[in-house]
């Protein structure tokens, strides 16, 4: 009796540790995913968007990567809806991608892209 239940404590023990390994590399996967999408981004901008970048191609940008996004006079931003592995504080694994651009009265990149992503509900 004693050893079925050291047997089944065990059991219970190792169930739960791998349970629990499994999503922690789970979400390592998710978490370095999102922030290769962040930099693959941030890259994409720093080539794209220089000083000086007219307003049709800052359009194009966004347009190609399904970023949608809103024009002001002085700005384009927009944020890409995604999913990550949420740090502790945080209620859902729901993050985004946000791009601002910059713009002068010409309508030309003014300054270099902001490339930022965070999870939507922390704390």
């Amino acid at each position: 009796m004693k050893r079925r239940r050291v047997a089944l404590t065990v059991i219970v023990v190792i169930v739960a540790g791998t349970s629990f390994g499994l999503r922690e590399y789970h979400c390592k996967v998710r978490g370095a995913v999102l922030a290769r999408q962040v930099e693959s981004i941030k890259r994409d901008a720093a080539q794209e968007l220089k000083i000086g970048t007219n307003k049709a191609e800052v359009l194009q940008f966004f347009a190609e990567r399904n970023i949608p996004f809103a024009m002001l006079e002085s700005e384009a931003f927009g944020s890409l809806r995604t999913s990550g592995c949420a740090p502790l504080g945080c209620g859902a694994d729901t993050a985004f991608i946000g791009v601002r651009v910059k713009l002068d009265v010409a309508g030309t990149v003014g300054e270099a892209p902001k490339v930022f992503g965070m999870y939507q509900d922390c704390l």
